[in-house]
């Protein structure tokens, strides 16, 4: 007898159809139960993907290790000229202290110092490591950058996708901005720590949106969600980048605000300040390392006002709509070297797609208020950045703090975003109102009109280039895109279905969006391989002491690798620091960029290379510590018995013994035995009082035991730690944390306990009802 059951339709429970078919059956089932927002935001993460494809496809290489570190000894170059991104600090600062610090996680220590970096300093403090931002863990793995950028992209674009939503604007017009901003102009062209507070400006907003909507209907609470994107943008280690979002956060708050009666604005301001409250309680543990090293450091041209005061050139405006007119990044460079700065001040680009539905978006009709407030923000934005005309571009300048800001390259994503939800509100439009058809026209009209300029303004430039640019298509590519774009669009008025229309004009912008992104992905190498010899062996035999490079193992990347390097390429440094190399090492050079070669921190003429002031300064760098210098392979250093020995070859390095390096622990009465456990500890003999000096940075925070007895520290040559010891054997332990953190420790309880109460409580009000 069969034990198969049948079911009431005839078939036998155990009875499938074909595999295939009986895959296909349940693929349909599935989507049909999924909800349309799914199906959206799953578009948005889709177009995440499908832009980096050819990194996750192992097509070319998005790994900086080998290009930044200086350690190749192979590479195949990519597709096209230039850089994959326009800011070395994805390799310098994001990855090599990021990693850093991941490690220092990994083992269980809160990354509060980094002791190989310089002469050690500060490693959370510091910020651009972003330390204590849970996606910097993903730097452990060898491509982890590209995965915490395509994680920050997917939250950029669903925090997209939702704040539209939230105002009530079309589905797929919300997933087409949304995609638009999740692969917006600043993501394709920056890698390192700048990016890391964009993803959560979007999420900022929409928290904004959760509280109006929570003081309009006189609940509670509503306010968390502004503490959450607020200390993330803190915690996502770009200050400047989280100071600017910040304003907008102000104005789009302001502009909610003006939509309510007196009485119900007064509970909305109260629940924006407990955002911004808790959000900082929750931030305070990262908002204290980084005050207390800030008064301690050196930062310059921030401090002075040097990056405040700087604004794009007119001849960057073309970009601003085409932003390969002048090919890939730093693919060519003019007799001027015009093309090169421009390319150092950009912080992203627009695209003739999002120009034109953006223009649609401020002639739409209704939400008057948020599209005044965008186009405010826009105007401002871009007067600052380009100090046209200089009235308006003197606005933002009065705001607190501003002058410390590099507004002109920082910006650009909080002008994206603003763009970006007018993009959102031209397409709504254009599903549901017929009249937006013909207004499309006309936006076409004006679109193309601006492109026609900016193709006109970006020839100059262009023919300054050469032929070397000439016999290349990258001027005319552009405008053809960037015109055909506008067209392609324009052609979206001639669908009278509103359904296809709007999925027609969803494709546009993503196209476009996706398109724009993927190109610098062409400039990077193909295949990178990598000679870690020069690692292995400084491994093997540097010990506690430090090497100082002149090209190969660039800073800061024997953070990365855990050996120490007294190169540095970090903003800020301890002052200390900073007058010890002005004094016993580098005269000219910016204590910002001690990066061992004539191209870095060294101002125009400079009469001594950086080899030249090794050699004539050696006492200082033995004093430093420095027992090893690495030099290109090939590159040759007086070799003597009281200088430099030449120990180790391989494809890109040379390296060469200094003799006399000072040891990282030496106490001042030479009968005293010193023997050193690790970095933090050392075992002294002493037949009567001495002083040990310790090798490392003395800043606030350092703290010395001796047999377990806390002990003064003081500053030994300007720079390093020296603690008193009487006679007789000790055991001497050092430990950093930044001052005063148990009150940060206290107010991220207070701050976590805030959000627990404020779900707890709203909870109960749901049950309630």
């Amino acid at each position: 007898m069969s034990t198969e059951q049948a079911r009431p339709g005839g078939r036998p429970v155990d009875a499938a159809p074909a595999d295939s078919q009986g895959l296909f059956i349940r693929l349909t089932a599935l989507t049909h139960r999924l909800p349309p927002d799914v199906w959206a935001m799953l578009a948005v993460a889709g177009a995440v993907v499908l832009a980096n494809l050819p990194y996750l496809l192992g097509v070319f290489d998005p790994n900086p290790l080998g290009p930044r570190s200086g350690l190749i000894s192979q590479m195949t170059p990519g597709v096209l000229r230039g850089q994959p991104t326009i800011d070395p600090n994805n390799g310098f600062t994001s990855q090599a202290l990021g990693h850093r610090a991941a490690l220092d996680w990994l083992h269980f220590r809160l990354p509060w110092w980094n002791p190989y970096e310089g002469t050690g300093s500060p490693l959370a403090g510091e910020m651009q490591s972003a330390a204590l931002f849970p996606p910097t863990l993903l730097t452990l793995l060898a491509n982890g950058q590209i995965y915490e950028r395509m994680l920050l992209e997917i939250v950029a674009g669903l925090s997209t996708y939702l704040l539209l939503c939230r105002i009530s604007v079309n589905r797929w017009a919300s997933a087409a901005a949304a995609i638009a901003f999740a692969l917006n102009g600043t993501f394709a062209w920056f890698s390192h720590a700048a990016i890391n507070p964009v993803a959560f400006l979007p999420l900022l907003l929409l928290g904004i949106e959760l509280a109006y909507s929570a003081s309009l209907a006189g609940r509670r609470g509503g306010w968390w969600l502004i503490a959450v994107a607020g200390a993330l943008s803190v915690y996502a280690g770009f200050p400047e980048v989280a100071y600017i979002d910040a304003l907008l956060a102000v104005l789009w708050a302001a502009w909610r605000g003006g939509c309510l009666g007196r009485q119900r604005l007064r509970a909305f301001a109260g629940k924006a300040a407990a955002g911004a409250i808790v959000g900082a309680l929750l931030a305070a543990p990262l908002l204290i390392a980084f005050l207390d090293y800030l008064d301690q450091a050196h930062v310059g041209g921030h401090a002075t006002g040097f990056f405040g005061s700087r604004h794009l050139r007119s001849e960057a405006l073309p970009q601003l709509l085409l932003p390969y007119v002048h090919g890939p990044i730093f693919g060519f460079a003019d007799p001027k070297l015009i093309l090169t700065g421009i390319w150092g001040g950009l912080g992203g680009y627009l695209s003739t797609s999002l120009l034109l539905f953006a223009i649609l978006g401020l002639l739409s009709k209704g939400r008057r208020g948020l599209r005044l407030t965008l186009l405010l923000w826009i105007v401002l934005t871009l007067a600052r950045m380009y100090d046209q005309p200089h009235v308006l571009g003197q606005v933002l300048r009065v705001v607190p703090g501003m002058s410390q800001v590099f507004f002109s390259r920082y910006a650009f994503a909080s002008l994206e975003l603003a763009v970006v939800v007018l993009v959102a509100l031209g397409l709504d439009d254009l599903a549901r109102a017929p009249a937006a058809r013909r207004r499309l026209v006309g936006a076409g009209l004006v679109s193309l009109g601006l492109v026609a300029v900016a193709a006109i303004g970006a020839r100059p430039l262009g023919d300054q280039l050469g032929s070397v640019f000439s016999d290349r298509p990258y001027y005319e590519a552009a405008v053809v895109w960037g015109a055909g774009i506008v067209l392609v669009g324009v052609t979206a008025a001639l669908v009278r279905s509103p359904r296809i229309r709007i999925w027609v004009v969803t494709l546009i912008v993503a196209g476009d969006a996706v398109a724009l992104f993927a190109v610098p992905e062409l400039s990077a190498p193909r295949s990178v391989t990598t000679d870690l010899a020069p690692v292995a062996y400084l491994k093997r035999n540097l010990g506690t002491s430090r090497f100082f490079t002149l090209a190969p193992l660039q800073p800061n990347y024997g953070s990365y690798f855990g050996v120490a390097s007294l190169n540095v390429n970090d903003v800020p440094v301890s002052d200390a620091f900073a007058r010890y190399v002005r004094k016993r090492l580098d005269p000219v050079v910016d204590p910002k960029h001690l990066v061992g070669t004539s191209q870095g921190g060294r101002p125009g003429g400079s009469a001594a290379t950086p080899q030249q002031e090794l050699l004539f300064r050696l006492a200082g760098y033995r004093a430093a510590g420095v027992a090893y210098v690495l030099a290109p392979a090939g590159q040759a250093l007086p070799q003597s018995p009281s200088t430099f020995k030449l120990v180790f070859r391989s494809p890109s390095t040379w390296i060469y013994r200094v003799a006399g390096a000072a040891p990282y622990f030496t106490a001042t009465n030479p009968r005293c035995s010193v023997s050193i456990q690790s970095r933090a500890s050392a075992r002294l003999t002493c037949p009567g009082p001495t002083t040990l000096i310790r090798r490392e940075t003395d800043l606030r925070g350092w703290t010395a035991r001796v047999d377990g007895h806390r002990v003064p520290v003081r500053k030994a040559d300007g720079l390093f730690q020296a603690v008193p010891i009487r006679a007789g054997s000790h055991r001497v332990e050092f430990s950093y944390g930044p001052p005063k953190m148990i009150w940060g420790l206290v107010a991220f309880v207070i701050g976590c306990g805030s959000l627990l109460l404020a779900s707890a409580t709203g909870r109960r009000r749901r049950a309630a009802h």
